[in-house]
């Protein structure tokens, strides 16, 4: 089968591998399409160690298709399934899958290799984060579970509540995200950005306001329109030490800063320390996702109550993969689908 393989930043190539075949309760997924992402784009840029482990390795890791094979034990899916897995599953097991700590599980491994014509799912996530999805849901749709679960996560621990004044500091994919996931909570955020274009589609979605980096200064105009104050909560989803000093400048006394965008490795923040003890902040940073939050983030894409329009911009096949990555990997905002049959 073909397979884009990551060999190392900037370094990706189309080859042709084996096809996996299933064992005791795994099952081979024929991918139906698979999407770019902007943690995909962070990889080919930089590395990724975490992501994609000891190289090379397979590459992509949002995807939905059809169930190709299941190898013995398996019994909730059959061949010809249409479904939807998650990159990884907890153990259920450990320290912190013990504390409901599921996306900090000791033995979480991240599935990666959508960018192929096939995917073998370990027995872990076949049986514990993949879903089948109906024939009303395109694929392209499904895949989106992934990225929405992530924001799902930052709200729900956040503790986000009905009336609470919100920031979201960003205006990307995961930032529109974070809007549905918050507009589900019954809050219309104040959104920031800099660019007009992404910051109309916000308004758009049912922000409740947007603030533009490039006309005022984003934590005076948060605090103009608060009273002073700041907002309860900031979710800074950039990743960029200066959004994250923004993110706790933004944010009132008693409130919440979640540092949903991660950081190159090695960056240091200053921080007010002086503002963070006297203003008893809470700051904290949120990570992946767990199984509820996928099945829930399936559930509002394939009932149509999370709008998708917009998000992705066209399809290309895997012979195409390389060279997108190349030409794009300096403005990855919107993704696309990467269809192995075309």
């Amino acid at each position: 089968m073909r397979a884009v393989m990551y060999h190392g930043p900037k370094n990706i190539r189309l080859e042709e591998v084996p096809v996996p075949k299933p064992g005791l309760n795994e099952i081979l997924l024929r991918i139906g399409a698979a999407l770019t992402c902007g943690t995909d784009f962070k990889a080919f840029r930089q590395g990724h160690p975490v992501l994609l482990g000891s190289l090379p390795a397979p590459f992509g890791h949002e995807f939905a298709g059809t169930v190709a094979s299941v190898g013995e034990g398996v019994t909730r899916f059959k061949p010809g399934m249409r479904v939807v897995a998650a990159n990884s599953a907890p153990c259920d097991g450990c320290f912190h899958c013990d504390r409901d700590e599921n996306q900090l599980c000791e033995n979480l491994k991240l599935l990666n290799g959508a960018y192929a014509e096939y995917l073998l799912l370990p027995a872990n996530i076949a049986a514990r984060n993949t879903y089948a999805i109906d024939e009303g849901t395109a694929f392209e749709t499904a895949a989106l579970s992934e990225p929405f679960s992530c924001a799902i996560h930052a709200v729900d621990a956040t503790g986000i509540r009905k009336g609470d004044s919100v920031a979201v500091i960003g205006a990307g994919i995961m930032a529109r995200f974070l809007l549905e996931a918050l507009k589900a909570k019954g809050v219309r955020p104040l959104m920031i950005g800099r660019s007009p274009e992404p910051l109309a589609t916000l308004t758009a979605l049912g922000a409740g306001e947007t603030i533009s980096a490039l006309d005022r200064d984003p934590v005076e105009a948060v605090r103009s329109l608060t009273a002073g104050r700041g907002v309860d909560a900031v979710f800074e989803a950039v990743g960029k030490a200066e959004t994250w000093k923004q993110a706790i400048s933004m944010t009132r006394k008693g409130g919440k800063v979640c540092l949903f965008g991660g950081c190159k490795q090695g960056t240091e923040v200053p921080v007010d320390a002086h503002r963070v003890h006297y203003g008893q902040l809470s700051l904290f940073g949120v990570f992946h996702h767990k199984p509820r939050y996928f099945e829930t983030a399936l559930r509002l894409l394939s009932t149509g109550l999370i709008s998708t329009e917009g998000l992705i911009e066209g399809s290309i096949g895997l012979a195409d993969v390389p060279g997108y990555f190349e030409e794009r990997q300096h403005r990855s905002n919107l993704k696309s689908a990467v269809l192995p049959r075309t």
